[in-house]
């Protein structure tokens, strides 16, 4: 659904505009949110964080699986919402509650699973939020669909504020673990009642038949693979826990969490219009033009940031949590690695969903998860908590990057040189800037100082070496703000009867 002031203007630009409001708001969010972390770690020992790192796995996996990936057939936004969003809205909302009445129950089971009996209630708590998110998901998709970036500020950021309100009194009362768990069900509460409020249309439930059939072909696919990626990406929590100690865990919760912002920022900015943006552009046959831009300007980002962090690892931690979590600096060496390999493979898996290929998606994330168990396994037996980081990183490195342009080079009709080339420049430069900048501040006592100067030395080292390809990204963006058509002026674009369909 488009309203009448937006159907004269071009996707690019809607998109462009978007991506700006997703930025203010994913940064104005991660600012209160890494505020909050840092608040409430000085206040609860390490191993709360330990149970609300189960209860989050559990959480996490459950929320993917409990909308059977019903929500990308909307997302895509090449149908017509009024004869999909009903349909929908009843599996999103009954599979839900499945989800939440099936974790509930089975709650002492998994905090057993993780060695933590502690995480019950926890798990039990948390498990709300998997209810709140599939009476939310019809709206909250469309909103993601029609590109209203804009108002989804306001909400999400309430929605933070909340966990904020809530946290801190219950941190300093005591509550540990379930004063992080019930305020993030107080904030999911906010933020559903705030997407069916900006939302451009509502919708009741209804079944379509089909209509469903439809979009469990495509959904479903999507489901599995999530259900297979959040195992994957939480399969190092189950084994930490198992083979070290709650605090232990505590620990890499937080050194993950870190070592992901980079990667949780870009990708979520990038989300805020990946999907819509990308099933029109794959519709209309350009999208293997354009993929070799995004996977440009995506590393040209994310680089430099995950350089630093790995090279700054120590003062960051300790500058940010105190003195009491310098163990986790180590762990946050590793895992920086991983998250500028992870902002690439979320960008492709984007790619894949808006190119159709959800099948392939899935067969990705089980190869993913095949090949990191037992490397993790192995990294933190050799290792400690930093081997499970060597384990991500060399293993999106070597297996999954080249699963997935594998399969988006024969679906968007291009080469693993043309699609990879981009990040060539950006990669060699985050490694000499990060280099310099760990070189510089390493021996220094005064972490605050060896952070900030790092931080300078490297961004300014980094703009230098990259100062061509970064005219080249801002000219591009200009390009797509100006531009009248769906793609730039200089892009030809290929006959959409050439295009793999889904």
């Amino acid at each position: 659904m488009t309203t009448a002031g937006e159907q004269g203007r071009s996707l690019g630009n809607r998109a462009a505009s978007a991506t700006l409001w997703g930025g203010v708001n994913m940064a104005l969010g991660r600012i209160v949110q890494f505020a909050t972390t840092i608040i409430v770690a000085r206040m609860i020992a390490p191993e709360h964080f330990g149970a609300l790192a189960v209860a989050i796995v559990v959480q996490t996996i459950a929320t993917n699986m409990a909308e059977l990936g019903a929500t990308a057939s909307l997302a895509r936004g090449n149908g017509d919402p009024d004869k999909i969003a009903p349909t929908v809205f009843s599996i999103a909302l009954v599979t839900s509650g499945i989800m939440t009445a099936a974790a509930v129950l089975w709650a002492p089971a998994l905090a057993a699973a993780f060695d933590d009996p502690a995480a019950t209630p926890v798990i039990q708590v948390l498990s709300l939020t998997i209810l709140l998110q599939g009476i939310g998901a019809v709206p909250s998709t469309m909103v993601w669909r029609e590109f209203l970036q804009k108002p989804r500020v306001v909400v999400d950021i309430c929605g933070l504020m909340t966990v904020l309100l809530l946290v801190v009194p219950m941190a300093l009362d005591g509550w540990g673990a379930m004063a992080l768990a019930w305020s993030r069900v107080g904030g999911q509460l906010v933020a559903m009642a705030g997407y069916w409020i900006i939302t451009p249309k509502r919708y009741a439930p209804g079944f379509d038949r089909h209509a469903a059939t439809e979009i469990l072909r495509l959904g479903m696919p999507l489901a599995m693979a999530n259900l297979v990626v959040f195992v994957t990406l939480n399969v190092d929590y189950l084994l930490v826990g198992r083979m070290l100690d709650p605090t232990a865990l505590g620990l890499y919760l937080l050194a993950f969490n870190l070592a992901g912002l980079p990667s949780s920022v870009i990708t979520a900015v990038i989300r805020a219009t990946a999907v819509p943006t990308f099933g029109r552009l794959f519709a209309e046959g350009t999208l293997g033009l354009l993929a070799p831009r995004f996977v440009s300007g995506v590393s040209y980002c994310a680089f430099p940031i995950s350089a630093l962090v790995v090279a700054l690892a120590h003062p960051l931690i300790v500058t940010a949590y105190g003195s009491p979590w310098a163990t986790a600096g180590i762990a946050l060496s590793t895992l920086g690695v991983f998250g500028a390999t992870r902002i690439l493979v979320e960008l492709f898996a984007d790619l894949s969903v808006g190119a159709g290929r959800t099948g392939w998606l899935f067969w990705v994330q089980v190869a993913w998860l095949i090949t990191l168990a037992p490397a993790l396994y192995f990294g933190i037996t050799w290792w400690g908590i930093a081997g499970a980081g060597i384990a991500h990183a060399t293993v999106a490195c070597l297996v999954v990057i080249p699963l997935y342009v594998k399969s988006l080079t024969s679906v968007l009709h291009t080469t693993s040189w043309q699609l990879l080339r981009g990040s060539l420049a950006p990669f060699l430069a985050a490694t000499l800037s990060g280099t310099a900048a760990w070189l510089v501040t390493r021996g220094m006592e005064n972490t605050a100082a060896a952070l900030a100067i790092g931080v300078l030395l490297g961004s300014a080292l980094y703009g230098l070496l990259t100062l061509r390809q970064g005219k080249q990204l801002l000219a591009d963006v200009r390009a797509l703000l100006k531009t009248k058509g769906t793609v730039p002026a200089t892009t030809q674009a290929t006959s959409p009867e050439n295009a793999v369909r889904p």
